[in-house]
């Protein structure tokens, strides 16, 4: 009675959102990082760039498998030059882009109010989903998952990183359609039916993540509707709307390919996508559940990995112990179940992240919720009334603090540190040697969004962390020599043959050594011009300084 009183007031809710919201708060002075500079460059754009970058408002279509296209991206330098014509990374997202307009237009300078924005849309996505376990539970499970979901850490990710806010508008209109559905389908109220699914296609206009929502749209046919024919009419709508999109997202040329693991697509890359699915599930189900970060898998070597699998498996086993008479009695259990496991299937498209767990926390939430109750009204037996209140410790101690500690994470202060030693004041940039091409890229954004000049052709001669040497074989020609390794040259889907050659915007490019893998050990670089007249940088730690290539017939070690 007392929880019921405690949770059942007008004002838990609002009170849970401004508790939210004051633990992200701080993000606010967070500043841009990484892809910020990247979105608002392109909708900043001007000079060299809009030829690679012309549509203001298509601004997650980094590069679309146009051979045009590339070419210009190429020979501007965006992108490296041995980058695959094939390569595809092109998210059709115009919900979101809208969004990111308004930051331009109304406050380009104010990175803050940017910022802001996400956490509006953070509270807005709380409130929807309180409405939805409102839908689903009775009050105190309702409140107390509405409170486990707004003070998840798992969701820092997409509130505090600006050019995440496609995920939450994502999640806001997925369950948005989940409640309209949820009323036409158990009220009876006739308007949900073309509601729902024009939220669901908002949804998916928001974010690729939002398929998620049709995982929970399909666990209300399954274990909420009676009979297959029922079944059926639900989920009918929304399977078109889903058809609907992904037929017209391949036909207008976007999505995904060459550029795992960072992306993955399923239908043309479907072993690369299945193993993902088995090796990733299970640690991001049980991320979700007790807090740990899926962000780490990438640093651990396959050896550990390997075993960290199988103790994420039978952690997952272990959850599953309580849940089972869960199961057996709440067809609203099964659904919260069914949803958030299958759920997690479309997030293993790409790397793991907690950003992407926004559709898996609804449903792996509302079953803590009901494990919660059944623990303050000692319906469990001790081995499940201990594993119920480690749950909760993590969920409304630890997890809290790790939001809070989120949101307080600095700009990317490096990046801009290193891009402002990129500055040139040539043309024709050459830079020799860098830890990764991505940085060099990332320089044409910030330089567009900051208003700078940006060189009309930029080269980037070799990247990784090993030792590379230039030598001198006449007045406009260098061979450069490395260790070339598959995971350091990103968008080279495949090796190279030996004497291929490539041709840029006043450069020649040969290939004259390789590992028996087919990675480069030496290049030869023929510039249209002598190299003098060239600018030339190359990588130190902290940042690229000038340099003068080596005379003719000498070297010059970089590392």
């Amino acid at each position: 009675m007392r929880l019921k009183v405690l949770t059942g007031g007008r004002w838990f809710v609002p009170l849970v959102i401004a508790v939210a919201v004051a633990l992200v708060m701080p993000s606010v002075n967070a500043g841009l990082r990484g892809d910020d500079y990247v979105l608002l460059g392109i909708l900043s754009a001007s000079g060299g760039i809009l030829d690679g970058y012309p549509a203001r408002l298509d601004i997650f279509n980094f590069f679309d498998g146009d051979h045009e296209r590339t070419r210009r991206l190429l020979d501007l330098g965006v992108l490296p030059w041995w980058t695959d014509p094939q390569i595809k990374m092109a998210f059709w997202r115009p919900v979101a882009a809208l969004s990111h307009w308004v930051d331009a237009v109304a406050w380009r300078d104010r990175p803050e109010l940017m910022h802001l924005q996400n956490v509006f849309w953070f509270a807005v996505l709380i409130a929807v989903t309180a409405h939805a376990y409102q839908r689903f539970m009775g009050l105190a499970p309702a409140a107390i998952s509405t409170l486990f979901y707004a003070l998840g850490a798992a969701h820092a990710g997409a509130v505090t990183w600006i050019s995440a806010r496609n995920n939450i508008l994502g999640a806001i209109f997925g369950m948005t359609a989940l409640i309209l559905h949820d009323r036409w389908r158990r009220d009876g109220w006739r308007a949900g039916a073309f509601l729902a699914p024009a939220c669901l296609g908002l949804a998916l206009l928001s974010a690729e993540s939002a398929i998620g929502a049709v995982a929970y749209l399909f666990a209300h046919a399954v274990c909420l509707e009676q009979g297959w024919r029922h079944r059926l009419t639900a989920i009918t709508p929304h399977a078109i709307v889903a058809v609907a999109w992904q037929l017209t997202y391949i036909r207008l040329g976007y999505g995904v390919f060459g550029v795992a693991p960072a992306y993955l697509n399923p239908v043309t890359e479907p072993l690369q996508f299945a193993g993902s699915l088995v090796k990733n599930g299970p640690t991001l189900i049980l991320a979700q559940w007790i807090g740990f970060s899926a962000e780490g898998l990438a640093q651990l070597t396959p050896h550990v990995l390997s075993s960290a699998w199988f103790i994420t498996v039978l952690g997952i086993a272990t959850l599953a112990v309580p849940l089972v008479p869960l199961f057996r009695r709440s067809p609203v259990s099964r659904f919260w179940g069914v949803g958030h496991v299958l759920a997690i299937v479309p997030i293993c498209a790409g790397i793991p992240q907690h950003r992407y767990l926004l559709f898996v926390s609804l449903g792996a939430v509302g079953l803590l919720a009901q494990l919660t109750v059944g623990l303050l009204e000692r319906a469990w037996r001790w081995p499940a009334t201990a594993l119920a209140c480690a749950l909760v410790i993590v969920h409304l101690v630890a997890s809290p603090v790790r939001l809070a500690q989120s949101a307080v994470a600095s700009n990317d202060t490096a990046l801009e540190r290193t891009i402002d030693s990129l500055t040139q004041p040539g043309q024709f940039v050459i830079v020799a040697n860098t830890p990764s091409a991505v940085t060099v890229a990332f320089s044409f954004f910030v330089r567009a969004y900051k208003g700078q000049p940006i060189p009309k052709h930029t080269r980037v001669l070799s990247s990784g962390d090993g030792p590379v040497s230039l030598y001198r074989t006449d007045a406009r020609s260098v061979l450069v020599r490395w260790q070339a390794r598959q995971e350091r040259m990103l968008f080279r889907i495949r090796p190279f043959a030996l004497h291929e050659r490539i041709r840029l915007a006043g450069t020649d490019i040969e290939i004259t050594g390789l590992t028996e893998s087919g990675w480069p050990t030496e290049v030869l670089f023929r510039f249209d011009a002598e190299l003098e007249t060239l600018n030339w940088l190359r990588w130190e730690p902290g940042g690229f300084v000038d340099f003068r290539p080596p005379a003719v017939g000498k070297t010059i070690a970089l590392r």
